[in-house]
């Protein structure tokens, strides 16, 4: 399996300490065409960090099927603390969550700015402190 690099598109990839970067192709797809530099207008994404990807769960998780990937932090804010009180951080958090939805391979959608999956509203408990990706 590819492993996720730590710079896509001018922006540097973190991660958290157990996290495996083995992930299914789709998600380096996925994550070239929603991670950039200029995601939002007037804002520059400098650093995610990934808090999870293949790792840390059980079956059927997508993560542990090496299909999902966690965003915990955006230029290095936590989004549990930052989301709603930062307009940079909700600026970025939200055109991550849209450019997802057109993003090859896209299933689920979950984070503070919407919950989604398969492109219909899901509901879904927790995701306000980080934005899950997963793919098909």
């Amino acid at each position: 399996m590819p492993q996720i690099p730590s710079e896509i598109n001018g922006v540097t990839i973190e991660f958290g300490p157990e996290v495996n970067r083995d992930v299914h192709p789709h998600v380096l797809v996925m994550l070239n065409h929603v991670v950039r530099q200029k995601i939002s207008p007037g804002q520059i994404l400098k650093r995610i960090y990934i808090s999870s990807a293949n790792d840390q769960h059980q079956m059927p998780s997508r993560h542990a099927q090496a299909k999902a990937v966690d965003i915990s932090r955006i230029n290095g804010m936590k989004i549990s603390v930052y989301y709603p009180s930062s307009p940079v951080v909700k600026e970025i958090v939200d055109s991550l969550q849209k450019a997802f939805e057109k993003s090859p391979y896209h299933r689920e959608n979950f984070g503070p700015a919407m919950k989604q999956k398969l492109g219909h509203p899901h509901h879904v408990p927790g995701h306000a402190d980080h934005i899950h990706f997963s793919v098909n």
